[in-house]
């Protein structure tokens, strides 16, 4: 595999940043704004201001992580001698580095004082250049520092091209191959770049020295900016459309029973009306219908049916000579926010379409990103905009726009169109006027309702529960036979008993597949050594047949113990309102407060990981009676991990009824002392805490581009911290007593694990290495140090005003100053709505409130003990409150 020619990766960030410079700097260069502001928002002066400087900083950051800026500074670390003992060229371009940051940076400063000087009501700037001019720089001064960027391109593409002149010489002399193979859609942009140019410059005999060969090279340097432009812009895109638990759901559904669903593949199911005969059709019924009672198995079914080979044929019978486009999402209620909305929906079924078009048999150009958001891109291309969060309006009219390709077919298979929770009415309508086109086929499921019976009154439909009464007896039939307390009773009766028994359970069902699992599970597990099958008969007949009935039924049954285990458990995934994994959900249902504080910083052995996840499972297989359940997220092509376990209701029915009917979960024992000092806030910040301190190394991950990353990833101290400090204040809202040990025993940890790491970590801080010297004479953005050192850095950014009174005093002076100073720096390197990264999204809105409160009085206390000498100063007040 060819490497990338060091120098060219320091050009490239060098140019890019020259390029959206002297861009932003032109009259002629103007500020795009959305052509459907239904869609995408008008942007307004302050927002792009601040995208140009986040995209400033970006490229500041990336020219101090290029390979051969490392190179020289671990070089320099070493001696100043071998750092010089670099090439010509490459020493050229590292000056060249200095000179583009310093010049940078002033420019990041400007840029800050004109969204300073702005206010709400100001008409919208056209372009850049007139925010600058609104009393920040004199013409002069903007058009010298244009000049100074052309002057500082020349001079780089000097030097690069004697950098590639000289590697290309090298390489010849010492017979090294200088191309890599043949190109394909998997081949990086810059190694095609670099292939061309090297065989350019070889062909050409271009020479660094001969300013007309410098001048078509510059045509090269061009199609690299744009190279590199196109290839940020779509990982970006890739990467706001992925998410992590995009396939959770799907991976989490089980196999049917052995031979279940074998009739969709029948004769019958050919006929016309069936499934398979929908497949194949070309009459315009472009929606099929999969719906059923709760827990029937639709969505067992739909996993059945997605992507199985034998359905390959009949969906090549109707795309004909097109080429076939497949893709689904399985919604799911329990989940995270993004698995349950009709948000998340899109962007995964957006993500992997394209991800198929560009990398699949197809080789689809990766031009289709941009011209799928168009408005994306040009924002992107005017003022680094179009890098948002993705909006339902916009994933829409995208949705739309994918579909539109009358060369292609694409047929989509959608589960649990019941589980969403945002845009259910505009989710259908999309679904519908999408399904008018004849290149697309919608497989839906869901619950039946009013408002579906209406919806698909006239298309064709699956009703599930009256195709699977066979496959209930054979999993039925199959669970008895397998059953050993059952071979004990066997020689006592013929056998037409268990046959009964089965054929009841299976009578009862009504083609519930839920029905028929918690009924079996309660039945043989109720078993007792005199126990014979007229007595099992006899329960049998006792099962109500309604699923509502039966869970009351089961509940009515179980031993007050059992039911408390399952009121704590049904608490804790209620306060949390998602499907948690495993470990953490160990940690909040065992934890206590004092061993949580008291417990040591270290990673858990794999002997404790497994404990634990043996306890759990021994939990809910034997006190949950099959309404609670672990689920393994693991994807089919990896080894299972006790990282993909999750906790969650057997099934979502038996949620809805426990929400519905909450008094049936009380028992005498929730009276207890005991029992009312459990509390789900209190022991899910310990489960946080916990977290926090047993965090391990960073492994490899699966990425955006669905491949695992090959280096190690930073520490991921955040997520933990973020939701500890989250239940910390939840908990302070509750007691109104401030949780300040556990706070600080959470900062503590969270500072202590980063400046461990050796990979890094994702806490607030921005790379120390961006800081260069400004031409202002003011406290410069790029240099106001933003490096993490202590618990009270994180204290001051995030604003936690009641710790900053508590712990202010007994802080030493120059801490108190560093945490402001970094506070500072941070916020004005955020910019506006910066503080997104780190405090968006569900689960973080305390955190988000506290940050966007006052700091005047809290600063005002830091600065005051801050100073070296307090004699005369009145010391600031800020109430201290009541702590635990």
């Amino acid at each position: 595999m060819l490497r990338p020619i060091p120098a060219v990766g320091l050009a490239s960030a060098l140019v890019q940043t020259i390029d959206f410079s002297i861009n932003a700097l032109r009259k002629d260069h103007p500020i795009f704004q959305p052509s459907s502001p239904s869609t995408t928002p008008f942007v307004e002066n302050a927002a792009f201001l601040q995208d140009i400087i986040h995209n400033l900083y970006r490229l500041t950051d990336l020219i101090d992580h290029s390979e051969l800026k490392e190179l020289y500074d671990e070089k320099s670390a070493k001696s100043a001698k071998a750092a010089k003992k670099l090439s010509e060229a490459a020493l050229q371009l590292l000056k060249h580095a200095d000179l583009v940051k310093e010049l940078t940076a002033s420019f990041i400063d400007a840029v800050i004082a004109a969204q300073e000087k702005g206010k709400f009501g100001d008409p919208r700037w056209p372009t850049a250049r007139e925010a600058l001019l609104n009393g920040v720089w004199k013409k002069a001064h903007l058009t010298g520092v244009k000049k100074r960027y052309r002057a500082l391109r020349r001079d780089i593409e000097t030097s690069l091209l004697l950098a590639m002149r000289q590697y290309l010489d090298q390489s010849i002399e010492t017979g090294l191959a200088l191309f890599s193979g043949e190109e394909g859609v998997h081949t990086k942009h810059w190694e095609k770049w670099q292939n061309q140019t090297l065989d350019m410059i070889h062909s050409n005999d271009w020479k660094s020295n001969k300013k007309k060969d410098v001048e078509e090279f510059s045509k090269q340097v061009d199609a690299l900016i744009q190279a590199e432009n196109e290839a940020y812009f779509r990982a970006t895109i890739f990467d706001r459309l992925w998410f992590e638990e995009m396939d959770e759901r799907l991976n989490s559904i089980p196999a049917p029973v052995d031979g279940g669903f074998e009739w969709v593949f029948g004769d019958a199911s050919r006929q016309v009306g069936g499934l398979l005969e929908w497949f194949t059709n070309t009459r315009g019924e472009e929606i099929y219908w999969l719906t059923g009672k709760p827990g029937s198995g639709k969505t067992t079914l739909m996993k059945h049916l997605f992507r199985n080979p034998r359905l390959f044929p009949h969906l090549e019978a109707w795309s004909g000579q097109l080429p076939g486009i497949t893709s689904g999402f399985f919604l799911w209620n329990s989940g995270t926010e993004p698995q349950k909305s009709s948000v998340g929906l899109l962007r995964a079924i957006i993500y992997e379409t394209l991800q198929d078009l560009i990398f699949g048999p197809l080789e689809e150009d990766g031009i289709i990103v941009q011209n799928l958001f168009s408005d994306r891109w040009n924002a992107f291309l005017s003022y680094a905009g179009g890098l948002h969060e993705f909006n339902f309006p916009e994933l829409k009219a995208a949705f739309e726009g994918l579909v539109s390709d009358a060369k292609k077919k694409f047929f989509f298979m959608i589960d649990g169109l019941d589980e969403t929770e945002d845009y259910p009415k505009e989710l259908m309508d999309l679904v519908f006027s999408t399904a008018r086109r004849d290149n697309v086929k919608f497989l839906l499921s869901a619950r039946s309702s009013p408002a579906f019976q209406s919806a698909f009154e006239n298309k064709p439909r699956m009703m599930l529960e009256e195709y699977t009464k066979d496959d209930i007896h054979t999993y039925l039939a199959t669970t008895f036979n397998m059953e050993a307390k059952l071979q004990a009773l066997r020689g006592k009766m013929d056998g037409e008993e268990e046959s009964t028994i089965v054929r009841v359970l299976a009578e009862k069902s009504s083609g519930v597949f839920l029905w028929a699992q918690l009924a079996t599970k309660f039945l043989l597990e109720n078993l007792e050594p005199d126990s014979d099958f007229l007595i099992l008969k006899d329960r049998a007949d006792a099962l109500p047949y309604i699923l509502d009935d039966l869970l009351a039924h089961i509940l009515s049954k179980l031993a007050p113990e059992d039911i408390e285990v399952i009121n704590k458990l049904h608490n804790l995934l209620s306060h949390q309102n998602t499907c948690p994994a495993i470990l953490p959900f160990s940690f909040a249902y065992t934890a206590e407060t004092p061993a949580t504080l008291a417990a040591d910083v270290r990673p858990l052995t794999a002997v404790e990981i497994s404990k634990r996840v043996e306890d759990m499972q021994a939990l809910t297989q034997q006190r949950c009676k099959g309404l609670l359940s672990i689920f393994d997220t693991t994807p089919s092509d990896q080894h299972a991990s006790f990282e993909s376990l999750r906790m969650s209701y057997a099934h979502r029915a038996i949620r809805d009824y426990f929400l519905a009917y909450p008094g049936l979960l009380q028992t005498s024992l929730s009276n207890t002392s005991e029992e009312n000092n459990w509390n789900p806030a209190q022991q899910w910040a310990n489960a946080h805490l916990w977290l926090l301190k047993t965090l391990s190394p960073p492994t490899t991950k699966r990425s955006s581009n669905g491949n695992t990353n090959s280096k190690t990833s930073t520490l991921h101290v955040w997520t933990p911290l973020s939701s500890a400090l989250e239940s910390s204040l939840e908990l302070h809202i509750a007691t109104n007593k401030f949780p300040l040990t556990y706070i600080d025993a959470a900062l503590t940890t969270a500072i202590f694990l980063a400046l461990r790491s050796e990979t890094g970590h994702d806490l607030p801080q921005y790379a120390s290495s961006s800081h260069v010297a400004s031409t202002s004479t003011t406290p410069s953005a790029s240099t106001t140090p933003t490096t993490l050192t202590t618990p009270l850095d994180l204290a001051v950014l995030l604003n936690l005003t009641a710790y900053i009174a508590l712990k202010a005093k007994t802080t030493d002076r120059r801490e108190v100053r560093h945490a402001l100073d970094y506070s500072r720096g941070m916020r004005k390197r955020m910019g506006v709505g910066g503080e997104e990264v780190w405090l968006s999204g569900r689960g973080r809105e305390r955190l988000k409130k506290e940050f966007e409160k006052g700091r005047q009085d809290g600063e005002a206390l830091l600065e005051y003990y801050a100073k070296a000498v307090r004699f005369g100063v009145s010391k600031p007040e800020l109430e201290a409150p009541e702590w635990v």
